[in-house]
Order: C-alpha cells, then sequence, then structure tokens
C-alpha cells in the first residue's frame, strides 16, 4: 500500500530531489494558504450581501470557503507533462511535454458552473472545482486549507462592522500564486 509507496520513492530519490520536494509543500503550504484567505476576505467584503449573509447564518461558512476557492483558487497554474500523445483544438501535444493546466480556467467553466465569473452562496456543485488539482497530484493541504480559511473567516466574524476600504485594498495578482496585495479593512471591537 501507501507505505511501501514511501519506501520505494524513499530509496530512488536523491537528497536534491527530497529537499525540492519538501520546498515545494514547505512554501506552496505557506503562500497558498494565504491567498486563499486573503481572497476569501476580499470575496466576502466586495459584495456586503454575502458578509451578512454569513453573519446570520454560520453554516454557510464552508461553501464561502468553496465558492471563494472556485473563483480565485490561491495557485491558478500548476504544471504538469503529458503522459500521452494528444491533439487538443489546433495544438499537438506530445507525451513527455510540459503544459501548463489552468485551474483557474476550469473553476469558471460554464458547462460545469452557471454564473461562472459569479461568487454565489447558493452553488449547488461547489466542492466539483479544481482549486486543489485534482488524482494523484491533488494538494496534501487541502484539508488544513480549507480549516484555515474557515477559522479565518470565524475570527473576522468576530468583529463588528467589518468593512472593506476600496481605497487600500486592490483585486487579486499574479500569474501562478493569485490573491491581492492587501485587503485593507476597518471594524470595531464588540
Amino acid at each position: 500500500g501507501r507505505a511501501a509507496a514511501l519506501l520505494d520513492a524513499r530509496s530512488s530519490l536523491s537528497d536534491d530531489d527530497l529537499a525540492a520536494n519538501a520546498a515545494v509543500i514547505l512554501f506552496g503550504g505557506i503562500e497558498t494558504s494565504e491567498g486563499a484567505t486573503a481572497n476569501a476576505f476580499s470575496h466576502l467584503l466586495t459584495e456586503p450581501e454575502h458578509w451578512a449573509a454569513l453573519q446570520t447564518d454560520r453554516s454557510l461558512i464552508p461553501t464561502a470557503v468553496e465558492e471563494s476557492l472556485r473563483l480565485e483558487p490561491a495557485a491558478a497554474n500548476v504544471d504538469r507533462y503529458a503522459t500521452v500523445d494528444v491533439d487538443l483544438y489546433d495544438a499537438s501535444i506530445r507525451a513527455g511535454d510540459s503544459v501548463i493546466v489552468s485551474l483557474a480556467g476550469a473553476n469558471r467553466d460554464p458547462d460545469v458552473f452557471d454564473e461562472p465569473d459569479r461568487f454565489r452562496l447558493d452553488r449547488p456543485n461547489v466542492r466539483q472545482h479544481t482549486a486543489f488539482a485534482l488524482g494523484p497530484h491533488a494538494c496534501l493541504g487541502i484539508h488544513i486549507a480549507r480549516a484555515q480559511t474557515s477559522a479565518a473567516i470565524s475570527a473576522l466574524l468576530e468583529l463588528d462592522k467589518v468593512t472593506l476600504d476600496p481605497r487600500r485594498s486592490q483585486p487579486p495578482r499574479g500569474l501562478v500564486f493569485r490573491k491581492p496585495p492587501a485587503v485593507t479593512a476597518t471594524w470595531t471591537r464588540p
């Protein structure tokens, strides 16, 4: 099973490979968790009706997290290698070719999501997004990322009169890792 696969991997990876994988896990987890939280805050505070809905019904927090991940995944693109030859539209991709997969684009597929460019707390298929990739390359931190973002939203909901400062807040940026450079808000303590 998995233990045998890990032992096989340990014997086939060089020290440099192990260090590179550890760096991806460490830094990828920091950057994407921060991005997921910043993107969620931005979505929720940009449209006050969503924030009000969460204040009224905290059971919507998991849906808000998933919808934010779908609409603006913290990791917008991932690199992969083709395993088979394929012709896709006008492009011929051969086994072994490097390809960039747009998770952000897949998450806005109108054949999968109604109103794909709109943040909706009532989206029935919200967990069909690809923000964490899929299959054997799915993000190892999927559960902790969801928990961290949910906890951050819950903490923000404890404050009174949270308002986004539109003059100092900016939309998400970045080609691979996407997040706003700042989400500036004001609030009062209860």
